[in-house]
């Protein structure tokens, strides 16, 4: 899994404008980030008696922008959509995220954080499933827990109908391919492709990635796996004392009820 982050977003692309609505009227907005640190008041005051306009913008590079802003850029609160549908929801400040903002992906995936100035202070990630991601103290599906999110809320399956993946339906996978849960990975042409599409590439893993795709995901097919050392466990040491049992663990009053 990859996530955006800790980099500096780039100003829009300014360039032919199809058309544009111009409201003289304040955008207010209703995010509640009570929970949250408020972002320090930046010493920039200009622009504060600007008149902000609500626009509805939509750039040559394919993006759009429907929000306020002053006279030099886009400042106060606004959406910016990316040509790829990754939808930018928060505070602007001359062009750039600058206080409470949210990245939502065509996938479902949602990214809530705080910037200051274009780069991203604070993040809080979300997966489409509704499970939140932590950086540290990651331990999800790990011994002993190694149930999947969809499991955890839905409950656990009967014996012949347990879930292979957490996303349903189960994907098939092609011959010596890998699923990665975005695509289909074929470690011949090393390539991840759609798993509606097998000829659309949606991503050349680095060499990084392909040692992990193949060391962790799931492969469509089987081999023996031989002995696995770590699977052997010692639950106790010793031999139980039967003698010890309490009379109403016997064997006689347990036929009796």
């Amino acid at each position: 899994m990859h996530l955006m982050g800790k980099g500096y977003f780039a100003r829009s692309y300014r360039g032919e404008i199809n058309h544009e609505k111009y409201i003289s009227a304040r955008y207010k907005h209703n995010m509640d980030w009570s929970n949250d640190k408020k972002m320090p008041e930046s010493d920039d005051k200009q622009g504060r008696n600007e008149t902000e306009l609500l626009r509805e913008t939509r750039f040559i590079s394919g993006s759009g922008y429907e929000g306020t802003w002053n006279a030099i850029d886009k400042t106060g609160i606004g959406r910016y959509v990316t040509p790829h549908g990754v939808v930018l929801d928060g505070e602007y400040r001359n062009g750039m995220l600058h206080g409470h903002g949210s990245m939502y992906w065509p996938r479902g995936q949602i990214m809530d954080g705080t910037w200051k100035r274009g780069k991203m202070e604070q993040r809080r990630y979300t997966f489409a499933d509704g499970l939140p991601y932590q950086e540290e103290g990651w331990n999800y599906c790990i011994f002993p827990e190694r149930r999947f999110y969809n499991c955890i809320v839905n409950g656990l399956r009967p014996g012949g109908r347990v879930l292979r993946t957490n996303d349903q339906p189960t994907k098939i996978i092609p011959p010596f391919c890998y699923d990665t849960g975005s695509g289909i990975f074929d470690p011949r042409s090393n390539c991840v492709t759609s798993y509606r599409n097998c000829k659309k590439i949606i991503k050349i893993p680095t060499t990084a990635e392909s040692t992990w795709i193949k060391r962790n995901c799931r492969k469509g097919w089987s081999e023996p796996t031989g002995d696995q050392a770590w699977l052997h466990e010692y639950w106790q040491s010793g031999a139980a004392d039967f003698a010890t049992l309490p009379p109403e663990d016997e064997t006689e009053n347990w036929w009796r009820r």
